[in-house]
């Protein structure tokens, strides 16, 4: 064999060690992007929304008086692509319009709405937020952002605004559809994220059996995802439920109670973070227990 061909062979050679290095890295491991977690002790739904018309500001300013650490908030885009806040597509519920749908309305025409009169007379006037002013008032704040997507395909105008208010590091984005939160892991690993869910799977089994069926799926799911928050309507939990997703690195929140017996509850289970329409009992319960804010 000449030097050269020898040269050539112990090239192939450890291109070949490399490759078979690589396959043998799990496929988990070669993807794995950065997650970031936080902690929302009390999170406060739609704002204080038990005494402030919900989605507004007048609502994120009551909660962080009452001490929430989070904010939550739901978010459409309007036709001409403005992010703005509110949880239904309609604006007959909280904002005195008849049945219509706001993605398809100027924001412009969203705005001539009254989205707190509905409430309460002293709340009359209050207008629809944009996504921009929902963050700024809660910037420099203890009050952080906690934005639900609940319309597909607007992942990056969100983005765009969080990162233009400089607000990536402490804002979490939730949404119960999966290709919203595959999504935003993929245009942001930065950004905390966690899926949303509800489901009730006890149809067929036992108690006992519908929460280690239910802690399969949402494992499964969350490491599809690659996410390890998943935030669950309250009633689906349970001991065992908790135990299993616990030790399986899942960070559990839970929405929304407002029952004070329940919220002692979840906390003992292990429950990270309760959305409530009533941050000021919350605060008062985690005081209580010396959790920080």
């Amino acid at each position: 064999m000449s030097i050269q061909n020898g040269i050539a062979a112990g090239i192939i050679s450890l291109s070949a060690i490399c490759l078979l290095l690589t396959l043998s890295i799990p496929l988990a491991a070669q993807e794995s992007k950065p997650k970031t977690v936080h902690v929302r002790s009390n999170v406060a739904h739609r704002g204080h929304s038990f005494i402030a018309p919900e989605n507004t500001l007048a609502a994120y300013r009551a909660a962080i008086e009452a001490g929430a650490d989070g904010g939550e908030c739901d978010v459409y885009r309007s036709a001409d692509g403005v992010v703005f806040l509110s949880h239904d597509k309609s604006p007959k519920r909280t904002m005195g319009g008849s049945d219509g749908d706001l993605t398809q309305m100027t924001f412009a025409r969203i705005r001539q709405f009254d989205a707190g009169g509905w409430k309460e007379e002293k709340f009359k006037g209050e207008k629809v937020p944009t996504l921009g002013e929902y963050l700024k008032l809660l910037k420099e704040t203890k009050c952080h952002p906690v934005v639900e997507i609940k319309q597909i395909g607007i992942e990056t105008d969100v983005l765009e605004c969080i990162r233009k208010n400089e607000m990536v590091e402490v804002t979490t984005i939730i949404a119960f559809d999966e290709k919203v939160v595959q999504e935003i892991r993929r245009l942001e690993p930065k950004i905390c994220v966690a899926w949303l869910y509800s489901e009730d799977l006890k149809d067929k089994d036992t108690a006992e059996d519908n929460a280690e069926r239910l802690a399969d799926l949402i494992i499964g799911r969350c490491r599809k995802l690659d996410i390890t928050i998943i935030d669950l309507g309250h009633g689906l939990l349970s001991p065992k439920l908790m135990k299993a997703l616990n030790e399986a690195g899942i960070h559990v929140w839970a929405w929304t109670v407002n029952d004070e017996a329940a919220m002692r509850r979840y906390l003992d289970w292990g429950v990270v973070s309760i959305t409530t329409d009533k941050p000021d009992i919350l605060s008062k319960i985690l005081k209580e227990r010396n959790v920080a804010r």
